[in-house]
């Protein structure tokens, strides 16, 4: 199951849940919901045809921005792996260009996957500046050369959490 959390300040006509729902119709993803935080967001997406159920719930802090909600997906992921089902859990601003489940079947060791921030090194030196590298360490990738702390930077965007005891625990 693809699962993508939003609430009511992402809906709207060109927003980023429509988005969402047009390349999971493009990528032809059928195994996809979207965890409504209110009403308004469920009705939407009832309107459009959109698999969804609702769930409310709000940020420790209120807030309802981005952030705040997009960490409210680690509440969510229980209800998936409690009725046996593996999740894929996706920001709302992710654009899927494929159906990621065939890919995903071929990892069958990983009980926990992410994605990372470290795409490549070089580049990310080149567009911060030095103040914020030296904040961040120079072993802040995993594969970077010389790395022998083992550090890595992980993007909570794309989440796969297998139905395994490992992953529950």
């Amino acid at each position: 199951m693809l699962a993508a959390v939003s609430n009511k300040n992402l809906v709207g006509p060109g927003g980023a849940l429509d988005l969402l729902r047009h390349g999971l119709n493009t990528a032809n993803i059928t195994h996809a919901l979207v965890v409504a935080l209110d009403e308004q967001t469920g009705t939407w997406l009832g309107r459009r045809g959109t698999a969804y159920y609702e769930r409310r719930l709000v940020s420790r802090t209120g807030s309802t921005d981005n952030h705040a909600t997009s960490g409210l997906k680690f509440k969510v992921l229980m209800d998936f792996l409690s009725v046996g089902c593996s999740v894929l859990l996706s920001d709302v601003d992710v654009i899927w260009l494929a159906d990621p489940e065939p890919h995903l079947r071929t990892l069958w060791e990983a009980d926990v996957m992410t994605a990372t921030d470290c795409l490549s090194p070089s580049a990310d030196d080149e567009r911060a500046p030095p103040a914020s590298r030296a904040a961040q360490g120079v072993n802040r990738c995993a594969f970077a050369a010389g790395n022998v702390h083992g550090h890595a930077a992980f993007n909570t965007g794309v989440l796969f959490f297998r139905d395994t005891p490992a992953a529950k625990a």
